[in-house]
């Protein structure tokens, strides 16, 4: 792969649940080289009409959005996807918010501003868990 991207995940697709440009532009160039289908979604319902549409493996789920936000996402996803992947990344970290996302059901909590490194170990982690 170029730009040394260190996993090859052909054949994966992540969902990416953002509402900020920024964020959004930040993931494009991350994952750019991954080889995963990247799927873009601005909020908690539009990724849900995405994940009725699409097989999804792995879910990237913003908690402050408009129309839904990530905490409700990832509690509907959850009742219907259950061994569904969702890993919150969030700027807002106030004091109970992990908890409040462990509670809706993620599987991992990262908080921005992201650390690289630590974003695509913890997708890799959640892509082949189970794996060998």
């Amino acid at each position: 792969m170029q730009d040394n991207f260190k996993y090859d995940w052909s054949g994966k697709s992540i969902l990416i649940v953002e509402d900020t440009i920024t964020s959004n532009l930040y993931f494009k160039v991350a994952l750019k080289n991954s080889g995963a289908l990247l799927l873009w979604a601005e909020n908690g319902l539009e990724a849900i009409t995405i994940l009725d549409d699409n097989k999804v493996d792995l879910v990237l789920m913003d908690l402050d959005m408009p129309v839904m936000n990530g905490y409700e996402a990832t509690a509907r996803i959850k009742e219907v996807l259950p061994d569904l992947p969702v890993i919150i990344q969030t700027a807002y970290v106030l004091s109970g918010e992990e908890h409040l996302a462990y509670e809706a059901g993620c599987d991992a909590f990262l908080s921005k501003p992201l650390r690289l490194d630590s974003l695509i170990d913890k997708i890799q982690e959640f892509l082949f868990l189970g794996e060998s």
